[in-house]
């Protein structure tokens, strides 16, 4: 999702002076020759040169045009292919006028280097894609106003079914439409709202939820739909105990303290603020680029300070080394970097800082003023991933004076975009796996991973072969029982995590045996989840899951450790 420039926060007079005073003079009304204006593109590998990464870290090109154009989002599918969503038609159509232009394209690694070799452009003449997910045997994607399910039916490549899932969703500015599609370990997708007050009809269940300027979640078998509390601007992402964040342009990281289906058992009652940030200094916080400062097209005091956060994730693996893990990373393409904050526990919620090392440096920027960071996400290799939609301009129109507009090209770059991964010197990434043609027990095991992206991957195909109970069969008994191994004996606290969370998804109701286990698990992201499991006629009816319960729920309240990741 693309940002939109503006501060978040209301700043104090004083302040405003303050920044104006170190921002440059200019006259919006009559623009003149400047850097922007005069500012070339690079060639992909000139672009790769101009990257300044944190020590000890690489960065290569894994995909760049023609390949891909534009690239807004990505996931990766269970056959190992990388899904893009081009947002070609940014900012005001390949027309100027509105006319769709977005894509949605797989990516493919025909000789196993890293790189890309081929794209398959699955759908075209979309207008302003903002997220896509694997689906089943298709792909779920978000183009307002509508959420859809494309499916390839001939194999040809090509989506040849299209249907329509949700519509109603807000249509308006690009970088304030509803996006993220993140799997939950509820079973759910859940979607950032973008900046908009919608009402969501649900076109299998025949209902028109009101969301109002809250967040939501779906679940595309049954069509259901379900507002959550909190809004995000741009993505909803999980860390990998399932706590929820979000992020807007001035607020790189804030947390999703309240979850709505606890807000919305006494609808009398009031409640604090669902989120808290999570950021030291949110709001107007300085980093540091490499790129030169131009001149802005409005809103000078913020020059060098955050103003264009999106995409906020979590790296969730162990190849960076352990010092990144659960670091958060958001990108600001106004200012051409990544910025990274480690990520601490702080009582019910977080808080997060920069590193004694990058106190006034950047996890990645560039010198190159059209590197444009859209999203970064842990891949499924164990590398960073980054998006670089590559533009001259990437404000919208609507906050660019006429005056400005008369001399920018809005599209410059429209027919450039690059993929690249980050990953440790010496320590080549790992190759993506292929999960399509696991049978059960072996995709249990995956559930083992260390990566994240893996796990959740490996969660999704349990579930959808797995969770029909008409149709369970030997396979699907073993796999049952390999996922109560991994919740009793796993070594890894995230392997149990997803075990527990896969074995509620499969059954109506968790054996009193397994959840006795689980409540008793040394980590308390694991009893977390259990807790939540736990229904009121269970509790009732075994003495010991009352007394476990009501212990925790006590020390969930008045205690921090419950929360702790």
């Amino acid at each position: 999702m693309l940002p939109r420039l503006r501060i978040a926060t209301l700043l104090s007079l004083t302040l405003l002076s303050a920044f104006a005073r170190l921002a440059p003079a200019v006259d919006l009304a009559k623009p003149t020759a400047n850097d922007t204006l005069a500012s070339q593109p690079l060639s992909p590998e000139e672009a790769l040169k101009s990257m300044v990464l944190r020590p000890g870290l690489e960065i290569e090109l894994v995909a760049a045009e023609p390949l891909v154009v534009d690239p807004v989002a990505f996931a990766w599918g269970a056959d190992g292919k990388l899904w893009v969503v081009e947002m070609c038609d940014y900012p005001r159509g390949l027309d100027g006028k509105g006319s769709p232009g977005g894509r949605v394209k797989f990516l493919e690694d025909d000789d196993g280097d890293g790189r890309y070799d081929r794209a398959t452009i699955f759908l075209d003449g979309l207008s302003y894609p903002t997220a896509l997910l694997p689906w089943r045997k298709g792909v779920l994607v978000c183009a307002v106003p509508e959420i859809f399910l494309a499916t390839d039916t001939d194999g040809d490549g090509r989506a040849d079914k299209r249907e329509t899932l949700y519509t109603g969703i807000t249509v308006g500015n690009p970088q304030h439409l509803a996006n993220g599609l993140r799997l939950g370990l509820d079973g759910w997708v859940h979607c950032a709202n973008g900046g908009t007050h919608t009402a969501i009809e649900a076109l299998r269940t025949k209902e028109k939820i009101a969301i109002g300027a809250r967040d939501f979640r779906i679940h595309p078998d049954t069509g259901a739909v379900e507002p959550l509390a909190g809004r995000s601007q741009c993505l909803r992402e999980m860390d990998d105990w399932g706590n929820w964040f979000g992020s807007s342009n001035a607020n790189p990281l804030f947390h999703f303290v309240l979850e709505e289906k606890y807000l919305r058992r006494n609808p009398h009652a009031s409640y604090p603020a669902v989120q808290r940030d999570v950021s030291v200094t949110p709001g107007a916080s300085e980093v540091f680029p490499s790129s030169k400062t131009v001149t802005r097209f409005n809103e000078l005091h913020s020059a060098n300070r955050i103003t264009s956060a999106c995409s906020a994730t979590f790296y969730r693996d162990e190849l960076l080394g352990p010092e990144f893990q659960g670091n958060s990373f958001v990108c600001e393409p106004v200012h051409n970097l990544i910025h990274r904050e480690i990520v601490q526990p702080k009582g019910a919620t977080f808080t997060s800082r920069r590193a004694d090392d990058e106190q006034r440096s950047e996890f990645l920027s560039s010198t190159d003023n059209w590197f444009r960071p859209s999203m970064v996400r842990t891949g499924p290799d164990g590398a960073l991933w980054v998006a670089d939609m590559y533009r001259l301009v990437i404000e919208h129109p609507e906050w660019i004076s006429k005056e400005w507009q008369a001399k920018l090209d809005l599209r410059a770059g429209s027919d450039k975009g690059r993929i690249y991964r980050i990953f440790s010197k010496g320590l080549k990434p790992w190759p993506i796996p292929k999960l399509d043609t696991l049978t059960p027990v072996e995709l249990v095991a995956k559930l083992e991973s260390s990566n994240g992206t893996v796990r959740d991957m490996a969660q999704q195909l349990l579930v959808e072969r797995c969770g029909n109970q008409k149709e369970r069969s030997f396979e699907t008994g073993r796999a049952v029982d390999s996922l109560i191994k991994l919740v009793n004996e796993s070594s890894r606290p995230t392997a149990r995590l997803h075990a527990l969370a896969t074995l509620a998804l499969l059954n109506d109701e968790l054996d009193t045996i397994v959840l006795r286990k689980a409540l008793a698990d040394e980590h308390p992201g694991v009893r977390r989840l259990a807790i939540s499991l736990v229904t009121n006629e269970q509790a009732l009816l075994d003495d010991k899951l009352f007394a476990a319960t009501t212990l925790h729920r006590r020390h969930h309240r008045g205690g921090r450790e419950e929360l702790a990741p």
